[in-house]
């Protein structure tokens, strides 16, 4: 069974590793990343994990226009390719999220198996602050150190009451175009095709017919089965460089404070995926036995420090780093530096 993701990434390089070994441990064993103006080596990295047969390392269409919209156009992309539509499930979606699967074993053959004849089923993200973590630390795993997310019927960015959603697609739906949240469906499709969300439930046949699913509310949203962990902010000083990276649908519009205050909420500790952590260290710990994968990964790690260093230097990035600790302090009363 091949079971493919794709996905989009600049500049993650100290987070690769492990949500790759997750995502393979859980049973994604298929992986198309594409990179666009990396300069901290995460392409070098990807490079490596391709040679080793790991994943398909492609650059996004977007490096040979002037475009911007890297994630668009990847998805164009990925459209026209028909390596997605002979998988016999695939997902897009990002370095920053983790599929939780909340059944058996927290395997995907355990999802499946709970979902029965389900065409697609649309896990909900669930925003993970930044638990308090100030400093960029790359000897601890994202899922071990970051613990605390949303409620699940907290108020989103948009003040909507709502969850963004990402879309684990059967082979054989019958699709017209594959996007970024779900599949866009073939004209009169959607009533041949069991669609669910996090719980198994089915969506009524008016969602999905005419776009894509992208956010569900009330009463749809459910995660006894799978959920999504969105890991937007990460560390204070990941939040940095995340703003100076960009974003990938609109390049010129880095997140900035809005984006922070928006994100991060803590109110809920989730330790789920902290079962997985032992057995994600150790994969990690095999893949960087390989000499050149080891050096590429720590050149990023060496990367990222010294990056930080400068962003704080800057006079708008200091003020925001200011504006974001003291955003935390106040809403979430955590200690001045949770480290």
């Amino acid at each position: 069974m091949r079971i493919s993701a794709v996905t989009p990434m600049k500049n993650e390089g100290p987070f690769i590793l492990e949500w790759l070994a997750y995502h393979r441990l859980i049973g994604f064993n298929d992986f198309t990343i594409f990179t666009n103006d990396c300069s901290d080596g995460t392409d070098l990295i990807l490079e490596r994990l391709d040679e080793m047969g790991l994943v398909r390392h492609l650059p996004n269409p977007s490096v040979v226009t002037d475009a911007t919209n890297h994630h668009f156009l990847m998805m164009t992309y990925v459209d026209a390719s028909p390596r997605l539509r002979r998988s016999d499930w695939f997902a897009s979606f990002d370095v920053d999220e983790f599929w939780c699967i909340n059944v058996g074993n927290g395997r995907l053959e355990d999802l499946f198996g709970a979902i029965g004849d389900a065409d697609l089923v649309s896990g909900m993200q669930l925003d993970f602050g930044c638990s308090g973590h100030q400093t960029f630390d790359p000897d601890r795993l994202v899922i071990e150190r970051f613990t605390h997310r949303a409620e699940v019927r907290e108020a989103g960015p948009d003040g909507a009451r709502k969850r963004g959603t990402k879309t684990i697609v059967r082979r054989g739906v019958p699709i017209r175009r594959i996007r970024n949240h779900s599949p866009l469906l073939e004209e009169g499709a959607r009533d041949s095709v069991t669609w669910v969300n996090g719980s198994g439930e089915p969506f009524p046949p008016r969602m999905g017919r005419k776009g894509q699913i992208k956010s569900i509310g009330d009463p749809h949203l459910g995660a006894d089965l799978v959920q999504l962990n969105h890991y937007a902010l990460r560390s204070m000083e990941d939040f940095l460089m995340k703003s100076d990276r960009g974003n990938a649908n609109h390049e010129s519009l880095p997140p900035k404070f809005r984006y922070w205050r928006d994100y991060d909420s803590n109110a809920v500790e989730d330790l789920r995926l902290s079962s997985f952590a032992s057995d994600v260290r150790d994969a990690v710990a095999e893949l960087l036995k390989d000499d050149e994968l080891a050096r590429c990964h720590a050149a990023s790690v060496d990367y990222r420090r010294r990056r930080i260093a400068e962003l704080r230097e800057e006079p708008e990035m200091a003020r925001m780093h200011q504006q974001v600790r003291r955003f935390h302090r106040r809403r979430w009363q955590e200690p001045s530096d949770a480290g």
